[in-house]
């Protein structure tokens, strides 16, 4: 921790006297807000660079820690006297300043408070973990969290510098990655899973509210409207709110019950086409490039206003830079840097000034951008798609339902802008605001991201670059000289209305008690530390394309994740890995020649590649084991021995049928038998029992199907019972013998006949609805007793 902590400090006091080479007056409050983004910021992209030459090592870090250092006493040593006349001309302007508004310090104080109260109980949820295993606190991370935590073990476990995608193994990583590798960073300075979550997680949102706060200021210059921003932000929402009193008169539980167990969220309602977001939860949290995104984003801006303001070219390159930096730390937040300054530049012409904007940012961000857009095209992104998520519904009404009054506040704070007489800075905030109305515009027009509902990630700039307009509305609302007891009133219920689904949706998460979801298992996070131990960092996993494998804690590569994110991303042949994958799986007759070209090192038989149909047969009989847990099996296929004996070996279908003994066992992925068999194996007899889904070979619902032969010995009458859970079938001789089919608890039926010497086919159908899966057969021969049939007297169907 010592060491995290150092490598904090060194950052932000960089970012700070990093601040002091801009023309323009700051508070030393204001220097610390963009000193944290901006200084993690540049350390993160250091500790990387240096990392392609020589990996994540404790070198990059602590050589980039040291330039940081030589930095701060450089430029103190060559600055220091006016520096120090700078610090204390600050400090004694806050001095002057609180003496005058003391209150006002307090409120600030006391909102700033409340929030990091928030931010911390948020981000300290990201991971739960509980004896059975590790949960997530936020469902809206359920599917993410496993992803980035791919590409932080990648990092630190699987020297994966330069990057590929450790979800796609073998193609680069084309994701904005840096906000994992800053958690990489603490994860390889010793922090554990939680940590190096929740530390960039609180620094860097606690740093956009003060970026937020700061931003509103300087363009509308009313310090209540710079609070009332940051609540419009943290707590966004629609009219969603109106199903929470709706749900709260319609319960039988007391008002704190019911608080304390909040049945749904009430911003994001797809069922009702409700579909903006509180940012906390639904973007800072899972979506982790926006804990640099937000903060640095909204920094340039701040920047470049006061520029425009101050005519200081200073502030243009040094935003420049910034917005240079950004696209591995967040491309949709540089997307929108430059939707947004390329009509700022063309409303304040000033070619000197934005020449040095866009002159560092072009250089800087080219390569990156470059090295992103590798996999964009095939259609996926940058469609023709009007109304964003609206549908049928209509566009005005779908706007103003999902954002509540924020468009008639924000017009009315536009007009105010422009209408104050004699105010050339009032009507140049209004220009500098009015500009992000192209955020808003375009994303409803035009799909930037393969899931229409990601094109979020372009309208939250909206929404963030507009607020300043309507806290300024709603500032001048509260402030009305006359009708004050009608102004106020409509102030609190206009604030409310903007806030108060987000809020409670914060609440939800942040406050009231959570009992999680659970990721992986306590055997599945043990099975990823001896993955770390027992296989090369550089190892390539076959495994069930799924979010949450337990692969994705080892740091190792997989041959697919998640198709989704596969496809999102833009891989263009997603889909057919992903089926060649489920052949290798299946122990499918070209299997030898697929492993022979993605090359896997190891392969995952578990619960989810059963759920699949893994044929673990296939790979006991020809690869070795080297890791068993309870439900998991390792299996090492680089092996040249065992490879070589798999070419010999044409088919799984060959391979059973050289066995003597035993039955064939078909499972299927329903309850009617139909289509191909998603798992087969070889059984020595007709009985199992099975408790729970990790234990069954096909997820429920499912259907067996189990063939062969029956060599009676000694001619004469026999009796079968078969006992099920649920419907099953006997047929001897494709006669039926014994129907106790049905869905049903454990229950039992007999069947008789008479057998001839020889051999008689026998098939046993069976399904399993859901719950345990038993089956048990068993037969009294003549004049003997009720036993199990004997394992040489059952023989595979030819």
């Amino acid at each position: 921790m010592v060491y995290v902590i150092s490598f904090i400090i060194i950052s932000i006091s960089a970012g700070y006297f990093l601040t002091y080479l801009l023309t323009s007056r700051y508070s030393i409050f204001e220097r610390i807000t963009y000193g944290v983004p901006i200084g993690l910021g540049l350390q993160t992209w250091l500790v990387y660079l240096f990392s392609l030459l020589w990996r994540l090592q404790f070198k990059c870090i602590y050589l980039s820690a040291s330039l940081l250092v030589f930095f701060c006493l450089f430029f103190l040593l060559i600055t220091w006297t006016s520096f120090k006349e700078k610090i204390l001309n600050e400090t004694r302007e806050i001095k002057n300043d609180f003496l005058l508004n003391k209150v006002s310090y307090f409120v600030h104080l006391a909102v700033f408070s409340f929030f990091t109260i928030i931010f911390w109980r948020l981000f300290s949820r990201t991971i739960i973990w509980k004896t059975d295993g590790m949960y997530i606190g936020l469902p809206n991370n359920y599917g993410d969290l496993p992803l980035h935590l791919a590409y932080i073990t990648s990092f630190v476990y699987g020297n994966n510098i330069p990057p590929q995608d450790p979800s796609f193994a073998g193609e680069k990583l084309v994701y904005p990655f840096l906000s994992d590798f800053l958690s990489a960073i603490f994860l390889k300075l010793g922090l554990n899973f939680d940590d190096i979550l929740f530390i960039p997680g609180l620094l860097l949102t606690a740093s956009l509210y003060g970026a937020l706060y700061y931003f509103t200021y300087r363009l509308v210059k009313k310090r209540l409207a710079a609070i009332l921003s940051v609540f419009l932000f943290f707590f966004s929402g629609g009219f969603g709110f109106y199903y929470f009193f709706h749900d709260l008169a319609s319960t039988s539980h007391t008002l704190w019950s019911f608080l304390m167990h909040i049945p749904r969220d009430y911003t994001k309602i797809p069922s009702l086409n409700y579909h903006w977001i509180t940012p906390l939860t639904c973007l800072n949290i899972p979506q982790r490039p926006f804990l640099f995104g937000f903060p640095v984003t909204i920094s340039i801006f701040s920047f470049l206003y006061t520029g425009i303001e101050h005519k200081q070219w200073r502030e243009f390159l040094f935003a420049g830079i910034l917005a240079g930096a950004l696209p591995f730390l967040h491309s949709h937040s540089f997307l929108t840097v430059l939707m947004v300054t390329i009509p700022l530049g063309i409303i304040f012409w000033d070619w000197r000034r934005w020449f040095l904007f866009f002159l560092p940012a072009f250089i800087l961000s080219l390569p990156q951008v470059y090295y992103l857009s590798g996999h964009v095209g095939g259609g996926s992104f940058f469609k023709l798609s009007f109304g964003w998520m609206s549908g049928k519904e209509n566009f005005l009404w779908f706007w103003i339902k999902n954002t509540s009054l924020f468009w008639p506040v924000l017009i009315s704070g536009l007009i105010i802008l422009f209408t104050r007489a004699n105010d050339c800075s009032s009507q140049r905030a209004g220009f500098f605001i009015a500009a992000f109305l192209i955020l808003f515009l375009l994303p409803n027009f035009i799909l930037f991201a393969p899931w229409n509902w990601d094109n979020i990630k372009i309208l939250i700039y909206w929404l963030l670059g507009t607020i300043p307009a309507a806290a300024l509305a709603l500032t001048y609302l509260y402030e009305n000289g006359s009708l004050k007891l009608l102004s106020k009133a409509g102030f609190f219920l206009i604030v409310s209305s903007l806030t108060a689904a987000g809020g409670i949706d914060v609440f939800k998460y942040a406050i009231a008690p959570i009992t999680g979801w659970k990721e992986f298992s306590t055997e599945e996070t043990n099975l990823a530390r001896r993955i770390i131990a027992e296989t090369s960092p550089d190892a390539v996993f076959l495994n069930a394309p799924i979010f949450n494998h337990p692969v994705f804690l080892s740091g190792r590569k997989s041959l697919m994740g998640y198709p989704a994110h596969i496809w999102s991303h833009g891989y263009s042949d997603a889909n057919k890995r992903e089926q060649d994958i489920k052949t290798m799986l299946k122990g499918k007759s070209d299997t030898t020649a697929l492993i022979n070209i993605y090359k896997p090192s190891y392969v995952s038989i578990g619960p989810h590649e059963k759920r699949m149909g893994a044929n673990k047969v296939f790979f006991d009989t020809n690869y070795p084991a080297i890791i068993t847990t309870k439900n998991y099996t390792i299996y090492d296929l680089t092996n040249q021995q065992t490879r070589q004996s798999l070419i010999s070996k044409t088919s799984i279908k060959n391979n059973l049928g050289n066995q003597k003994y035993g039955l064939r066992a078909r499972y299927y992925d329903n309850i009617h038998f139909e289509g191909e068999p998603a798992y087969e194996e070889i059984v020595k007899d007709i009985e199992f029992n099975w408790t729970d889904e990790d234990s069954k070979p096909v997820s429920s619902p499912f259907g067996v199907i189990v063939e062969g032969f029956i060599d009676i010995h000694t001619p004469g009458i026999y009796t079968f019972k078969i006992t099920s859970d649920d419907g099953s079938w006997l047929f001897l001789d494709n006669a039926l013998i014994i129907d106790n089919g049905g869905l049903h608890a454990t229950k039992s039926a007999t069947g008789i006949c008479s057998l001839e010497k020889g051999a008689h086919k026998i098939t046993i159908k069976y399904f399993d609805a859901g719950g345990g899966a038993f089956l048990k057969l068993l037969w009294v021969t003549p004049g003997d007793v009720e036993e199990k049939i004997p394992e040489e007297s059952l023989k595979i169907k030819d």
